[in-house]
């Protein structure tokens, strides 16, 4: 009996530290934010733009989509590491990890490092541009996470460039030579504009949500209640300018030359307009709580968009 009551004490004792090292693990895995993942797909568009690739271009392309999204999510971790009080008068934010004290500090660290290890280690598999790319991703990504975020203005114009890194990251690791496109301009110039109406609609977002926590000010941040006309202003002309450059894209001699039937890519336009003005109204209508792209994955609306693009490209391919 007594060995057996030893046993159980032992098992008892045991159950709390096996159930902090689980909880370290979900929160480690909470604090990576993996459902931001898909921001990073935007690597495999250079593969698309180049219409004639490989299944070496594939799998190279792949691995820069873990390298990217590992860094991604050390940079998370970093980011909420330095936010934890604004976070924790955030009425979402506050339930992140590292705020609500789910994941330590401590560990929110050592798993940060770990990520940005093995994001450096997959480097060594492709072409040394896209390490240099990524090198400046990380860059840019600390300046905005120590400095640039609490810049009026500048923070937005750097998560937009942040966006289009990963585009050019795509391109170093397939070496698709985007520079060399007669559509390269048009994709970049797409991608900034697209990438800086969605940083405006976060933005716009996270003021409403402030706003329903009773501050006047977004915490952490540069922005005042009087901001949200103008940036929702922004984001709308933005929006707009993307679907002209979009339509410039699609004349471009790349993709008259490369697809069988370019004309159907007309068909995109519509359904582009829809999904951003659709956007810009939910987002002025404080329907879009938290990151744009976030409520894109999840909303039904978005979804539908998205397999209808994916449809006309290959009808046009």
């Amino acid at each position: 009996m007594g060995t057996r009551a030893s046993d159980h004490r032992q098992v008892t004792e045991s159950d709390p530290a096996s159930a902090r090292h689980g909880s370290s693990i979900a929160g480690a895995l909470q604090g990576m934010r993996l459902y931001q993942w898909p921001k990073n797909t935007l690597v495999f568009v250079p593969l698309l733009v180049s219409h004639a690739f490989t299944l070496e271009d594939f799998l190279d392309a792949l691995v820069a989509f873990f390298s990217f999204s590992l860094l991604a999510s050390a940079t998370y971790l970093f980011n909420d590491l330095r936010d934890i009080r604004s976070d924790r008068m955030h009425r979402i934010k506050s339930q992140r990890p590292i705020a609500s004290g789910a994941l330590s500090e401590r560990a929110a660290m050592s798993c940060a490092i770990a990520l940005l290890l093995f994001a450096s280690a997959l480097t060594l598999l492709l072409p040394h541009g896209f390490a240099v790319v990524l090198a400046i991703y990380l860059v840019t990504t600390l300046g905005y996470t120590l400095l640039f975020k609490r810049m009026l203005g500048l923070d937005i114009v750097v998560i937009a460039c942040l966006y289009t890194l990963r585009v050019v990251a795509g391109d170093e690791a397939i070496g698709a030579d985007l520079a060399g496109l007669d559509s390269s301009d048009w994709i970049l110039g797409f991608s900034c504009l697209l990438f800086l109406a969605l940083a405006l609609i976060k933005r716009c977002s996270e003021l409403f949500t402030s706003l329903l926590d009773g501050h006047e000010q977004l915490p952490g941040r540069a922005y005042r209640e009087e901001d949200i006309p103008i940036l929702l202003a922004l984001a709308t002309g933005a929006s707009m300018c993307s679907i002209a450059i979009f339509v410039r894209f699609i004349g471009s001699s790349d993709v008259t030359d490369n697809f069988s039937d370019p004309r159907l890519l007309w068909l995109m336009v519509p359904i582009l307009v829809y999904w951003l003005m659709r956007l810009l109204l939910l987002a002025n209508r404080k329907m879009i709580v938290d990151d744009p792209v976030l409520f894109t994955l999840r909303d039904a609306h978005s979804r539908w968009c998205g397999v209808g693009m994916t449809l006309v490209t290959l009808a046009a391919w």
